[in-house]
């Protein structure tokens, strides 16, 4: 046991941030607390963290029973000791963080979301999952609402027409929720004065305006002359089999990734080519505009050999509890019929320590699970004995340092199914391994053959999603940096959504933009890359056949550096 709580497990962060907010609520030692959380579906997870918190106690509890039980036999007597307040110490906070979450009078939570569909569809879900857990939605700021233009301007015309009409489908979706507007910055807003202006704004609490049904003009960035992207080269090459889109949340890696499974598909017939989303919360229906469940389907309007999946990892991993829950019943009923009175005991509390630690498993593998489960389909693929493999899976991520977490977590969850080995071996000489033995052993092995396919960069690579801005571009930066120093194969960097209009405005982000493409490409560490653009479209690429011309729009630049 002792070994299994030594490893720094996916998601302990969290919970450690959980602790030191509960905390400092406790202790008043500030007023208010302000906490910048993860994008959508890693929020949602963390808020769920305190019921986390008393499950782990409840586990503790149970570890620390056979020991009560031995203590009493030996000295005639127990009496709680520091495991059993510590026990208690955590599942105190669970609880009561769970109350500050859900009390109003001293949680205020606001949802930051963008005028845009996507945005808007992403929120209202957030709203949903916010409702069922009994945790109130105070209110949605609404962010970067285009003002008006100095001058008449195509871009600004198109996207003032495409946020208002976004709002107004906010409002009717959550009509009890306050909306507060604040504007669109000309430069990125850092430091101490711009911040403060976005903080007047938040406060002066001023809701957007937007009819329901706003006309919506179409408009597309002109792109400078520059070779076509080659969709095979950007992903890694010819021979890739497993290609991930990341970046910082909101820089558009979904709809990247989709139009380029497109591409790819339709400029390769006879390959199999599969459109994952990995990202909790999920965005290929909205980007496609069509249903798309765990069931690998087609698209209308996409190619034929092209199928999309958005994991739904929670009823995966249902399955997987299921299956393990039995395997221990087995295993401890063959203990109980054939063991040795001896270990007794150990066999009463460990069956029930057992079924726990499915509780303790770490955040995140049921993604990682089910991840397992599609790359494997990359082995079978070319086999005329079997059915339902693939050739190219293109699979979209949760942002940055949550795509991270994905790509460390075989090497940690590997070292978790060892330690849960460990355990199991001790009863091996009464009962051999067992069907949970081999549930774990499968496990391990197909996480070191995700591992093996991970790092090698004939097989699989990771394409950087970014935009031409300040804070993207240092997020990109250390994403691409820590990808290498885990030996995934970073092939390209594509700049998303570039170009404006015609205003002073516009012209303005564009020369921004123009120098913080600059220092992307002047970056150090980040010889080798290429660089693709796509343009900014209003209304943005919708639908398998607006991501098709979309697609063939993209350019590609020298080099990085």
């Amino acid at each position: 046991m002792a070994r299994l709580l030594r490893l720094s497990l996916p998601g302990i962060d969290e919970v450690a941030a959980l602790f030191e907010v509960s905390r400092l609520a406790g202790r008043k030692s500030y007023d208010l607390i302000v906490v910048d959380t993860a994008p959508t579906g890693h929020t949602l997870r963390m808020l769920t963290m305190p019921a986390t918190l008393r499950g782990m106690a409840r586990v503790f509890d149970h570890m620390q029973a056979k020991h009560r039980v031995m203590v009493e036999a030996l000295r005639g007597g127990w009496a709680p000791d520091a495991e059993d307040q510590l026990i208690g110490e955590i599942d105190a906070d669970g609880r009561e963080l769970a109350e500050l979450l859900r009390d109003p009078a001293r949680t205020r939570l606001s949802w930051v979301t963008l005028p845009e569909a996507m945005a808007i569809e992403e929120t209202a879900d957030a709203a949903a999952v916010l409702r069922a857990e009994g945790i109130p939605l105070h209110d949605i700021i609404v962010n970067r609402i285009t003002p008006q233009a100095d001058r008449r301007c195509s871009w600004c015309d198109a996207r003032r027409g495409l946020e208002q009409r976004a709002i107004g489908i906010l409002r009717v979706r959550l009509p009890a929720v306050r909306l507060t507007a604040v504007g669109w910055r000309d430069a990125e807003p850092r430091g101490l004065r711009p911040l403060a202006g976005i903080g007047a704004e938040v406060a002066a609490d001023v809701t957007p305006r937007g009819p329901e049904r706003a006309p919506v003009q179409k408009w597309r960035a002109a792109m400078p002359r520059a070779p076509r992207a080659n969709v095979p080269q950007i992903l890694g090459g010819a021979d890739t089999r497993l290609v991930l889109f990341g970046g910082k949340g909101g820089v558009g890696k979904t709809t990247c990734a989709a139009a380029a499974a497109i591409a790819l598909a339709a400029g390769a017939p006879r390959r199999r080519v599969l459109l994952l989303s990995t990202d909790p919360a999920h965005s290929l229906g909205d980007v496609f505009g069509a249903g798309v469940s765990d069931v690998p389907s087609a698209i209308k309007g996409a190619p034929v050999n092209l199928q999309v999946r958005e994991i739904d990892a929670a009823a995966g991993f249902r399955l997987v509890r299921e299956r393990y829950a039995g395997a221990i019943e087995a295993l401890f009923d063959r203990v109980s019929q054939g063991g040795s009175s001896g270990i007794g005991l150990d066999a009463r509390h460990d069956r029930v320590v057992m079924h726990d630690l499915i509780e303790l498993a770490p955040p995140g593998i049921d993604e990682l699970a089910a991840v397992i489960d599609v790359t494997d389909a990359l082995d079978r693929s070319g086999r005329p004995d079997t059915n339902g493999g693939y050739d190219v899976i293109v699979m979209d991520t949760a942002p940055s340092g949550h795509a991270l977490r994905l790509l460390e977590m075989p090497a940690l969850v590997q070292d978790w199914t060892r330690a849960l080995m460990s355990i199991l071996l001790k009863y091996q000489a009464v009962t051999g391994i067992g069907e949970l033995g081999a549930m774990l052993l499968r496990l391990s092995q197909g996480l070191g053959r995700l591992r093996t396919l991970l790092t090698d960069p004939g097989r699989a690579s990771f394409v950087v999603v970014t935009r031409a801005a300040a804070l993207p571009r240092q997020e990109t930066v250390r994403l691409i940096r820590s990808l290498r120093r885990m030996r995934v194969h970073v092939p390209t960097v594509v700049i998303n959504a570039a170009g404006r209009g015609t205003c002073a405005r516009c012209r303005r982000a564009d020369a921004a933009a123009d120098r913080e493409l600059s220092s992307l490409r002047h970056a150090a560490g980040l010889r080798g890359l290429r660089i693709a653009v796509t343009p900014a479209e209003i209304p943005p690429p919708h639908g398998a056949a607006s991501l098709r011309r979309w697609q063939r729009t993209w350019i590609e630049l020298t080099s990085l550096a």
